[in-house]
């Protein structure tokens, strides 16, 4: 699947960039980098929308009447993001305790869990502080011998840290072909037992101890109430994907179907909960 990749240049910055990404969530557009000037927004190319854009920069400018913004839009062609993504992508280490990694990078000594992963073009490389919020969750959630669900897995790194972490059964599902054949890629790479799945939550089958949804807020919204049905009693539930002043709107959804918010992470004004269910 391509992606379009926007530039959005701002005279002003400044606490405004994370506002106008959140209005572009809704949209659509599911992965941000900041520049200088602004930041690159991506966005997959069947729910790219010109219309919907320029109403999201109008709206934005009618709140905000001091603020210019123009935009750029490119096609980023698959076969071209991993090329682009070597030039500079470095390593994470998370915590000490998980170092992930590109097949170009040699695993570190002394970290109990190194991860290989080829992104290609599914998102989910560490780099970005939603996936780097649950990778630290997960240092502390003991998964031995659960059953766990990665729900819109991207690279499968999640994943394959929790089957690293020896849970009994781990399922990743993706709505993204592409992620699809990448997050096979990765579970090979990492040697370990991972079902992985071209789906979405009506492809949910089994109830899960451990379940993880990093996806937008929309989409966290929408299928609340399917998760919920495949989540055991006590089970607990990591959401991510979503800016902090999205907290609120999450929480009291979930609280409908009887989970308790025990922990929040927040990077970069991005926010990551852990929910437990009663």
């Amino acid at each position: 699947m391509r992606y379009f990749e926007v530039r959005f240049i701002l005279s002003e910055i400044e606490g405004l960039n994370e506002i106008l990404q959140s209005d572009l969530c809704d949209i659509g557009f599911e992965s941000f980098q900041d520049t200088e000037d602004g930041f690159l927004a991506y966005c997959q190319e069947d729910l790219y929308d010109e219309m919907k854009i320029k109403d999201v920069v109008i709206n934005f400018i009618d709140n905000n009447p001091n603020i210019t913004i123009s935009t750029e839009a490119i096609i980023i062609e698959e076969q071209n993001w991993n090329e682009e993504w070597e030039k500079a992508y470095p390593a994470v280490l998370i915590d000490d305790y998980c170092y992930v990694h590109a097949p170009f990078h040699e695993p570190m000594e002394n970290v109990p869990f190194n991860i290989e992963i080829s992104p290609k073009m599914s998102f989910g490389t560490a780099h970005h502080p939603t996936t780097y919020q649950i990778l630290q969750f997960l240092k502390n959630e003991d998964v031995k011998g659960k059953d766990v669900m990665d729900m819109g897995s991207g690279t499968g790194v999640l994943a394959i840290l929790a089957k690293l972490k020896e849970a009994n059964y781990v399922e990743a599902i993706d709505n993204d072909s592409w992620a699809y054949e990448n997050a096979l890629e990765n579970v090979e790479r990492n040697n370990v037992d991972v079902v992985v799945k071209l789906g979405d939550a009506n492809t949910l089958d089994r109830n899960y101890d451990v379940f993880i949804a990093n996806i937008n807020r929309n989409i966290l919204l929408q299928d609340m109430e399917k998760y919920s049905s495949h989540i055991k009693p006590s089970g607990v539930l990591f959401l991510s994907g979503f800016y902090t002043p999205d907290v609120d709107i999450l929480v009291n959804e979930v609280k409908k179907y009887g989970f308790v918010l025990e922990k929040q992470l927040t990077k970069e004004n991005w926010a990551a909960l852990r929910l437990v269910k009663n």
